[in-house]
């Protein structure tokens, strides 16, 4: 298990006061007006360890910066088991977990108390898709939605993703993340969407076993999606201090800069060519009118 602990004098009377400045510029944070309460101990924060993430991935890279950034004293831990995503959703409403980082939906912004900052700064919204080397030319001819629904896409159990696909008309299958590569090897699904900044990773990892993948090269799907940070139902204390955080981190930069040094992202963002691949636009029927209330200056732009 992962303990890292930080300890700052004189942190609380600072901590109000950045509080308040930090979240008047952010409107999307429904409470964060609110200062958090004085904390008479360092704040412990559970991260999960997700099963198909790297030991020390994006997500905990961030939410380290966000509670540096927020100048309060804390120790992060990772769980001691991995999970898989629904897993983590169960274990954070019992406490077992403080916050975990995930595509969000409106039913998860019912169920938990979500962060309103892009995590990612949008990019999980822009898709590519591994396919069957054999299925290429038929891909090559798909230019617009109504050609993609004749292809089933799969999806993992829980995923966010999997209402907006199925809302565009995709007929979509769900498997475990270990078994979803195989199943389009074995031709049971014909495309795999992933992120930008992970869809690399997961084929170079697949070779052995589904050596007939490739990633799709001409097509990329869009909707308007972003990680977001969510903590259990109340918890408005870890929640106003990450949102501080997040805030202060893209104020002075930092965040940028551990986005850009991101292997995953920064070598995506190169290979990825947004800019000339077709793009289809996907609606997102599940946005809440919170999420649309996130100034538009923290998501990546490609114009």
């Amino acid at each position: 298990m992962i303990n890292i602990e930080r300890r700052l004098p004189n942190w609380r009377a600072a901590f109000t006061t950045m509080l308040f400045a930090a979240c008047a510029a952010v409107p999307a944070q429904r409470t964060a007006a609110s200062p958090a309460p004085s904390l008479q101990s360092p704040l412990l924060v559970i991260y999960p360890d997700i099963e198909e993430r790297a030991a020390e991935d994006y997500g905990y890279r961030v939410l380290r910066l966000a509670l540096d950034k927020a100048e309060v004293p804390y120790r992060l831990l990772r769980s001691a088991t991995q999970m898989n995503q629904q897993r983590a959703r169960l274990l954070l409403e019992q406490g077992a977990i403080s916050i975990f980082e995930t595509g969000t939906s409106a039913e998860f912004e019912r169920r938990f108390d979500a962060v309103y900052f892009p995590v990612d700064r949008g990019l999980s919204g822009f898709r590519l898709l591994l396919i069957r080397q054999d299925n290429a030319g038929a891909f090559a001819a798909i230019a617009n939605l109504a050609a993609l629904r004749s292809r089933c896409a799969g999806q993992g159990p829980g995923w966010a993703d999997n209402a907006i696909l199925m809302a565009a008309g995709i007929d979509v299958r769900t498997a475990e993340f270990a078994a979803l590569p195989l199943m389009l090897q074995a031709r049971r699904i014909d495309f795999y969407p992933l992120g930008i900044e992970e869809i690399g990773t997961v084929l170079a990892r697949n070779k052995s076993k589904a050596p007939d993948l490739i990633i799709e090269p001409h097509l990329a799907l869009h909707y308007d999606f972003a990680r977001l940070f969510f903590v259990r139902k109340g918890d408005t204390q870890l929640r106003d201090i990450v949102m501080l955080g997040l805030t202060r981190a893209f104020a002075d930069g930092s965040l940028q800069q551990l986005l850009d040094a991101d292997a995953g992202f920064r070598h995506a963002l190169a290979d990825a060519a947004i800019k000339r691949r077709t793009l289809i636009e996907l609606p997102n029927p599940n946005l809440t009118a919170d999420f649309r209330r996130i100034p538009r200056k923290y998501f990546q732009r490609f114009d």
